[in-house]
């Protein structure tokens, strides 16, 4: 029996069954969900959820507070400083 011939036998009887074995356990992995989240994992993840947008919201609010300080200092006349402060310590 010529060699091609025993080649082509153990390619369609060995190689093509275990690559379509490889390929379903690799497609199976891809389809089931990362991580098996219980009820208080979901719990954990939502509360987590609100915090960070409370820390956004209140982010937010500062960095409107900075911008009206900023706009009030910017319109404000100069202050003349005075070469020695008035209380002295010591």
């Amino acid at each position: 029996m010529p060699t091609w011939i025993l080649i082509i036998i153990v390619v369609m009887f060995v190689v093509s069954p275990l690559a379509n074995a490889i390929g379903k356990a690799i497609e199976s992995r891809a389809s089931r969900p990362l991580l098996d989240m219980d009820e208080q994992g979901a719990q954990r993840i939502s509360g987590l959820e609100e915090q960070v947008q409370l820390l956004s919201d209140q982010v937010h609010e500062l960095a409107d507070k900075q911008d009206f300080l900023t706009r009030l200092l910017e319109a404000s006349p100069e202050l003349p400083a005075s070469a020695e402060p008035e209380d002295r310590i010591g």
